[in-house]
């Protein structure tokens, strides 16, 4: 072992040789916005210091607008974040094909990604109530967004754009594989998002997040603790006031996730894959 670390440190090769000798598989988090992500690409991280990476969704948006050549605002900002997914993506796969043992961030998969890389990865997520999702996704964007996300309008002109309905689609956006300008809201978009999350080693659920822990440290081998990495989030859902027009407008955007959400709450909360079938089934 010893001899070995020395030949790959005159090689240069050293980072990701001992990263392939201590992880056996490599793990990629598809956190999907809202869905207490932070706190688990914190987790993980921590457990692969040598060999990971963090997708940034402000970084790929500020190259986004600089590729388009405009100043972001209210009016191009969808174009912009789409641009930007695609950009994150395409680095999910770069990533991969350079065997990154840990990659997390809000990087929509392909439609080949996980028949591609499921032999030496191991793709897991966690999902939540869409309705809850979209008011926290607002309330954030309302707030600022981070910068990338920050919704300048008000309520109901954003709720009439386009990038409100990808907000209502992020499920299919993210794991049905199609192209960041097709249409998330079809039968096939749904049916491709269900697929993907069928052949995924861990599908967690936001009001579950201790059985979310717990199937992660049976998958890595590693004790995985996740503990809240965004406090303020009570504070900015009760700033958020919404109508009962509004609520109905959201209710009818997230449809297509609400479909996914449901049945992936069917097939893998009330049934949790055992560890041996986990292998199987990716």
């Amino acid at each position: 072992m010893l001899r070995d670390t020395l030949r790959d440190l005159k090689n240069g090769d050293a980072p990701k040789r001992l990263a392939d000798r201590l992880y056996e598989r490599g793990i990629v988090y598809v956190h999907v916005p809202k869905c207490a992500g932070s706190s688990v690409e914190r987790a993980l991280r921590s457990k692969y210091r040598l060999s990971r990476k963090l997708i940034d969704s402000e970084a790929s948006f500020s190259a986004a607008a600089k590729e388009v050549g405009v100043s972001p605002d209210d009016d191009n900002r969808h174009a912009i974040l789409q641009k930007a997914s695609e950009m994150r993506r395409n680095l999910l796969h770069y990533y991969l094909a350079k065997g990154v043992k840990c990659i997390t961030g809000h990087a929509p998969l392909g439609v080949n990604t996980l028949a591609s890389y499921s032999e030496a990865y191991d793709f897991v997520t966690v999902l939540r109530d869409p309705e809850q999702r979209f008011h926290s996704h607002l309330a954030y964007n309302l707030n600022g967004g981070g910068g990338h996300g920050a919704i300048n309008e008000d309520i109901d002109a954003f709720l009439a754009r386009p990038r409100a309905v990808t907000m209502g689609a992020l499920y299919a956006k993210y794991f049905s594989g199609l192209a960041m300008n097709d249409d998330f809201s079809t039968r096939a978009a749904i049916e491709a998002s269900q697929k993907a999350l069928e052949k995924m080693a861990v599908v967690g659920f936001v009001d579950a997040m201790d059985d979310f822990a717990d199937d992660l440290t049976c998958l890595t081998g590693n004790q995985i603790s996740i503990g809240l990495h965004n406090p303020t989030e009570k504070n900015r859902k009760q700033a958020l006031q919404l109508n009962d027009a509004q609520k109905a407008r959201i209710k009818l955007l997230v449809a297509p996730d609400r479909e996914i959400y449901d049945w992936a709450r069917k097939r893998f909360f009330t049934n949790l894959k055992p560890l041996d079938s986990v292998s199987q089934s990716v």
